[in-house]
């Protein structure tokens, strides 16, 4: 029997559910178990933290229950906190001095939407005498709040990641990226879409947008075991609609404004606990003639159901 303090608690934290994974190594083989709590309407919204004692109460369950106390937690941070901006940097620095220079701008060039941003970047290609970088920023006081209560609930968090990295990471693991193709991969959820371009193997271009369908309107549903949207199926189409035509800008934007006319996205990958992927899929294949891989297409590959890919992306991390 594995010693648990060889095992890792994962996270991914979205308004309306956590999901977990525990792991004894960093391999896809490594995963121990899974599962996934639901949060009530209005416990996070916006990935801030309204409720906290609530959010604390069902951390507590999960330790108490699962005998996490005090092992080391890797956890995503809510997308649609996150903001994404590209920028350039001098070619010349370090790796360890472009987040230094990256300070010194945010009191200049870089605008955000917020004060005192935790931030991460990686190097994404070249320009010239320059260094493209896509940064990442995310409130201070938002990330502050998640490691507090993780630490009152007993668990001891070492790594913050994004889900669409874990999902690319898990991707690459399974031998399915190339250096040719140009991937837009889809985290299409209950609360939002996540559009993320790779070219390369590294993230280009990435933007989120806010599901209009109302969070209360998703309901917990026993025999389905998950949440299941309670409205009428017309609002559905209708947000299926809006998104759809906020992809295809994307998709365009992408050819014509990132890579300058010269090439465009060739392959979809459709992620996500939205349940009605089927549907995205179908219409992505009628409409857009390129490959559409559907994350459950590969459930045969993992060891766990697709809305759990990105948790296991975030496992494998080495």
């Amino acid at each position: 029997m594995l010693n648990n303090r060889k095992k890792q608690v994962n996270l991914i934290i979205k308004d309306q559910v956590i999901r977990y994974m525990v792991n004894s190594q960093s391999t896809i083989e490594g995963m121990a178990d899974y599962g996934e709590v639901f949060l009530e309407d209005g416990v996070i919204a916006d990935g801030k933290i309204i409720d906290k004692e609530v959010f604390l109460e069902k951390l507590h369950q999960l330790v108490n229950e699962k005998k996490w106390k005090n092992w080391p937690l890797s956890f995503c941070v809510p997308d649609s906190s996150v903001t994404i901006r590209e920028h350039l940097v001098p070619k010349q620095l370090k790796k360890e001095e472009i987040k230094s220079y990256i300070n010194m701008e945010l009191q200049d060039s870089i605008r955000l939407p917020f004060n005192d941003p935790v931030i991460d970047f990686v190097i994404t290609g070249e320009e010239g005498s320059q260094s493209k970088i896509l940064l990442f920023a995310y409130p201070r006081e938002r990330i502050s709040d998640f490691l507090q209560l993780f630490g009152k609930a007993g668990l001891k968090p070492l790594v913050a990641d994004l889900s669409s990295l874990c999902l690319y990471r898990l991707y690459f693991q399974l031998g399915l990226a190339s250096d040719k193709e140009h991937l837009l991969l889809i985290q299409w959820g209950k609360d939002s879409i996540v559009l993320t371009a790779f070219y390369q193997k590294k993230p280009v271009f990435t933007r989120q947008v806010k599901s209009l369908l109302p969070s209360a309107n998703w309901a917990y549903s026993p025999e389905e075991n998950d949440l299941a949207w309670q409205g009428n199926q017309e609002e559905i189409g209708q947000s299926l609609e809006e998104q759809m035509v906020m992809a295809e800008r994307f998709m365009d934007f992408y050819q014509y404004s990132v890579m300058d006319g010269e090439q465009q996205i060739t392959k979809v990958l459709l992620t996500g606990d939205f349940p009605y992927l089927n549907r995205v899929e179908e219409f992505m294949k009628e409409n857009y003639h390129i490959p559409v891989q559907l994350i459950n297409e590969l459930e045969d590959k993992i060891p766990v159901p697709g809305k759990y890919a990105d948790v296991l992306g975030l496992s494998i991390k080495k």
